[in-house]
């Protein structure tokens, strides 16, 4: 009995001391705009920095299609989320405010760049 537990504990923490310490690219965001001319948060300084994936959506109706749970009422809205682990991004921003859409990615591409150096 005491060898199965000191080996489970032996694998815990070989698979804890192989998981990185940091996840890079770990930001995503959806973009709803009017016009695809529109969209602009691609177009941020360093976002491949924190860039793990993009969307951007024209038209409230093919938004509020794909995404019937945000209950998206207007355009431009902007969604951010975070990769918190395997398979799972917790939103952690919903706006319809371009700028602090902008604020927070711009916060956050500089939080990676300090953790980077």
């Amino acid at each position: 009995m005491k060898k199965i537990i000191l080996l489970s504990l032996f694998l815990l923490f070989l698979t804890a001391c192989g998981m990185p310490t940091h996840i890079p690219d770990r930001f995503s965001y959806i973009e709803i705009v009017d016009k695809k001319e529109d969209a602009s948060l691609s177009e941020i300084e360093d976002i491949e920095f924190i860039l793990r994936d993009s969307e951007v959506i024209v038209g409230l109706d093919e938004a509020t299609e794909n995404y019937p749970n945000y209950k998206i009422e207007k355009s431009p809205a902007y969604i951010v989320f975070e990769y918190t682990g395997y398979l799972t991004d917790d939103m952690i921003l919903f706006t319809y405010d371009k700028e602090e859409a902008v604020s927070l990615l711009k916060e956050k591409i500089q939080d990676e760049k300090e953790r980077a150096e």
